[in-house]
């Protein structure tokens, strides 16, 4: 933690006084860094509407632990064929107005997403579907344009009254079936309240954006909020961990962080130079002195509790092999130690740009110049997706459906169809991407994920970095939270809320 921000900080606990307001008993605060943007599922993307949005809405089906389809509104189904899925829906689901979940209301939310004309951003997920009709008021029929293995996983949207989801967008007016309906959203506070009341429960949630981190950690340490997660700068976590009526779990998430690399470069083409770069990464020592040592070191997208993922041999730091490996592609080093340069492109975040410079500094190691180049969220994006970079550093948030590995390695998928933005072409993998894409068998795509991750892996296709934690901050009135890997905040709905002053 640097002296620089230290003052401001502690500047800030004094202009702030010692008495915090009292809160309101059976309400749950809750500080976000970014309020939502909509609570429509159909257009739901981003991180903070996507938590959100799950207290209200229910879809045919949820995941487990596992990332495995279950049931939720559809008590079961049936895939007769590779083209045909047929569900059962539960009766006796109500939406919060009160009106019956049917069959036509999911038949409406779908072919919503799936019109051109809605624009919903889901619409690509949904592209095997060629129809989807009710049958009756709780059976269903979708028919599929081609196999998509991967579709149960997808049918977790919630769902909307039919005559909702005829409508466009409307973002903070919603109708779900989940437990907690919307009662309030103004400018910087957005309230959930329960549709079923229970007592010695947390029956309303007051979800607040507080940008700032500081102010964050400040509002929940004077009990002017409940509960934080994420969005907060390693070096806070010293003073968190200080403070004797603060609660805070980690566990890694679902959130994979990497190094992107331009595959058809003059440098990166070059199997021999990527690996080099990647054994030249003291991972260890990167996390433990930018995140607190936090993040749980990571060889491919998926986790290790997915049950797509295979064990692989970790990637060693190993600076001696790295030099190697870049004297046998035939980039000797010069008079300065220089063998050639790259322009390492970041966000101006000041996590992502030390991020950055700490690895240019390990790769300058092994004879690598890296020009650090910091853009501004938009810019730097933009770019990325175009395939505009030598390098960069991301993090793919949340990821759960292992078709990911066809959208980032397919050579169909390369921008601005798909994420394969360092343009990786091979035609074997095109294949077993396809064959996992399309098989009914867990066990066959098991197989075929194996022989993916083990490929991505020996080819360092990316860089891999780790999984990001999630940390969860509960205030003396949260009792039993626990963090999920994917950063859900659903937990809520089950902790304990103490009363007003009895957790102090």
């Amino acid at each position: 933690m640097t002296r620089g921000w230290m003052l401001p900080f502690m500047a800030m606990l004094l202009l702030a006084g010692c008495q915090s307001p009292e809160p309101d008993d059976g309400v749950l605060r809750v500080g976000l860094a970014q309020m939502p943007v909509s609570l429509d599922p159909r257009f739901a993307t981003d991180a903070a509407s996507m938590r959100v949005q799950q207290f209200v809405h229910r879809g045919l089906v949820r995941l487990d632990d596992h990332f495995r389809p279950v049931a939720d509104l559809a008590r079961r189904w049936t895939h007769p064929s590779p083209l045909e899925w047929f569900f059962l829906l539960r009766p006796g689901v109500r939406f919060h107005d009160g009106r019956p979940v049917t069959a036509a209301d999911v038949a409406a939310t779908l072919n919503s997403v799936l019109d051109p004309q809605q624009g919903s951003p889901l619409r690509g997920g949904f592209a095997a579907v060629a129809s989807v009709e009710a049958t009756g008021e709780y059976t269903l029929r979708l028919h599929l344009s081609r196999p998509d293995a991967s579709l149960l996983t997808r049918l977790n949207i919630g769902i909307l009254p039919a005559d909702l989801a005829r409508q466009a967008q409307h973002a903070r007016r919603t109708i779900g079936c989940g437990p907690f309906r919307l009662s309030r959203w103004d400018t910087s506070t957005l309230e959930l309240a329960r549709v079923h009341e229970q007592p010695m429960a947390v029956n309303r949630i007051r979800f607040v954006g507080v940008k700032d981190p500081v102010t964050r950690v400040l509002k929940i340490s004077r009990g002017e909020l409940d509960f934080i997660q994420n969005d907060l700068p390693p070096h806070l976590l010293p003073y968190l961990r200080r403070q004797n009526n603060l609660d805070i779990r980690t566990r890694p998430s679902t959130s994979f962080s990497y190094i992107g690399l331009n595959l058809q470069d003059h440098y990166l083409k070059d199997i021999r130079v990527r690996r080099a770069l990647a054994l030249a990464l003291d991972r260890r020592s990167l996390k433990r002195a930018l995140f607190a040592d936090l993040p749980e070191l990571a060889e491919t997208v998926l986790t290790s509790s997915h049950w797509a993922t295979v064990p692989l041999p970790a990637t060693p730091f190993d600076p001696v092999r790295a030099a190697a490996l870049l004297d046998q592609a035939g980039f000797p080093a010069d008079s300065h130690g220089i063998r050639f340069s790259l322009t390492y492109r970041t966000s101006t975040d000041p996590t992502r740009v030390r991020l950055a410079t700490a690895i240019a500094s390990m790769w300058r190691d092994i004879g690598v110049q890296v020009r650090v180049e910091t853009l501004e969220w938009g810019g730097f994006y933009a770019r990325i997706k175009r395939g505009d970079f030598q390098v960069f550093s991301l993090s793919w948030v949340g990821i759960t459906d292992p078709d990911i590995y066809r959208w980032i390695l397919h050579s169909q998928m390369w921008p601005p169809k798909g994420a394969n933005r360092g343009r990786y072409a091979d035609a074997e993998t095109d294949r077993w991407l396809d064959l996992a894409a399309a098989s009914e068998d867990v066990t066959v795509r098991r197989i075929l994920y194996e022989k993916i991750e083990r490929r991505m892996q020996r080819q360092m296709i990316y860089i891999p970095l780790w999984y990001e934690p999630v940390v969860a901050v509960s205030g003396p009135r949260v009792r039993g939270f626990v963090p999920a890997p994917d950063g859900s905040l659903l937990g809520l709905a089950d902790v304990r809320l103490l009363s007003a002053g009895a957790g102090g």
